[in-house]
């Protein structure tokens, strides 16, 4: 038993696990990880592993996850979990830590203010709608929200078009890079550094998938001037050197928010596909409530004010079906959370999923139920609800998710009528994110004129 820890984390429910615990602890994890997160958010407020001379910490009050997040600034670095995939996403700002994320926020917060995230609107829509035009009245929901996100992104940040073999090569890759990523947050770190077949699979889809995302979003020099997309803002940027970013440093930043962008937009909005071919009469309010807004010419934008079914069920999705399931953090120095005391370079970890789905909170559980977000939102404790995450380290691109998803769901609604969408893992599958894997749907083309049939 690590040696003062009933002490440090006095006043809360702690369960203590030696080592070997660890190991138990991680075998199940990588065999079932969803049941293993759910069980430790149940069993106590903090778990305490202790292997090879670190302690993990795995808590699950959410005052001390509010408190780790939103009021312990400059205490706490992206963990051991995001150390795994630098070599795919780098140094960019999912895993910069400190005076170089400030300095990372400070130029993407120019590309991601609201008033410009509300002028991408038009760009938005019109590949929506160029994508819908191509829909099949069967297909995998689920890979043609992924292209048409990888698509949205490359247009309206990097200015760029995504062809059909590009996204394929993408999407080849991103597969086997989402079980690898899931993989090395288990792994021990020596491990990884033995060249095991899988290992050097692993590493190779990384590379090519690095690759594949710069050269595809990557807009050539010149393009479009007037347009403030990220790689123009991301050409004026100086360092301390004065010196530009590097190719490297700007690979770095478009491979992070591809992937923190495209793929967790997307594996939600299937997720909602699936929700939707379940209720037909809900499907049909949220296609009533946007066609009257666009009648009452209410411009897209991220608050989703003139929507409120729709922020609602977004609201209560990011809820229920939230993508991430351990998030990770370590402590910079020696720190103190509401009277536990962390010692320097403790990981610690939590889980949004097992959090949002805690009956403590949230009555529903695991269901679906958009009526948990009134018009007045779900008042719960601080640190209880974290679909964008808090404090500094919130999602850069929050505002931009927003009215993308409403974007994407009010055309699609507005196209087709949702007859059928069955996920191949209806519990969710834990990769990078949780996925809903191939989603088998059919679609009804809605009418384009009046007197047509649908």
């Amino acid at each position: 038993m690590p040696k003062g820890w009933p002490e440090r984390a006095a006043g809360y429910t702690t369960r203590v696990h030696s080592g070997l615990g660890l190991l138990r602890q991680l075998l199940p994890l990588a065999r079932d990880p969803l049941a293993r997160v759910t069980t430790l958010n149940s069993a106590a407020a903090v778990h305490v592993f202790t292997a090879l001379g670190r302690d993990f910490v795995f808590l699950t009050d959410p005052l001390l996850i509010n408190d780790m997040l939103v009021d312990r600034r400059g205490h706490f670095e992206k963990g051991v979990f995001y150390d795994r995939v630098r070599r795919l996403a780098g140094n960019g700002v999912v895993l910069a830590n400190g005076e170089e994320h400030g300095r990372q926020r400070d130029y993407l917060d120019r590309f991601f203010k609201r008033d410009h995230v509300v002028g991408l609107s038009e760009v938005m829509i019109d590949v929506v709608r160029a994508e819908l035009a191509v829909w099949d009245t069967v297909l995998d929901i689920d890979a043609a929200l992924h292209r048409m996100t990888f698509k949205i992104l490359a247009a309206t940040m990097f200015g760029a078009e995504i062809g059909h073999a590009e996204f394929d090569r993408i999407h080849e890759w991103l597969g086997l890079v989402l079980e690898a990523i899931m993989f090395r947050t288990v792994a021990p770190a020596w491990y990884l550094r033995i060249p095991t077949k899988r290992n050097r699979r692993h590493d190779n889809a990384m590379d090519r998938l690095r690759a594949a995302i710069t050269t595809a979003m990557t807009a050539p020099e010149g393009a479009d001037p007037d347009r403030l997309d990220l790689i123009s803002v991301m050409r004026t940027v100086r360092g301390t050197d004065g010196k530009p970013l590097s190719a490297d440093e700007m690979a770095d930043q478009i491979v992070a928010v591809t992937m923190a962008g495209a793929e967790t937009a997307a594996t939600a909005l299937s997720w909602l596909t699936v929700e939707l071919a379940r209720d037909s009469a809900l499907q049909e309010t949220l296609r009533a409530e946007s066609a009257a807004a666009k009648d009452r010419g209410v411009p897209y934008s991220p608050d989703l004010a003139e929507t409120p079914v729709l922020k609602q069920v977004l609201s209560e999705l990011l809820r229920c079906r939230q993508p991430i399931l351990v998030i990770s953090r370590r402590t910079t120095h020696d720190t103190e959370l509401r009277g536990l005391s962390l010692p320097a370079g403790t990981e610690v970890m939590y889980s949004p999923w097992a959090m949002h789905r805690d009956r403590t909170h949230f009555p529903a559980g695991a269901a679906f139920e958009p009526e948990t977000f009134g018009s007045n939102g779900c008042p719960v404790a601080k640190g209880t609800y974290t679909p964008f995450g808090l404090g500094p380290r919130h999602c850069v691109g929050e505002q931009y998710a927003w009215q993308m998803m409403w974007i994407v769901v009010a055309e699609l609604l507005a196209a087709v009528r949702i007859e059928k969408a069955t996920a191949q893992h209806p519990d969710g599958r834990p990769l990078a994110t949780i996925i809903p894997g191939t989603v088998d749907a059919q679609v009804r083309r809605m009418p384009t004129a009046a007197g047509e049939p649908s």
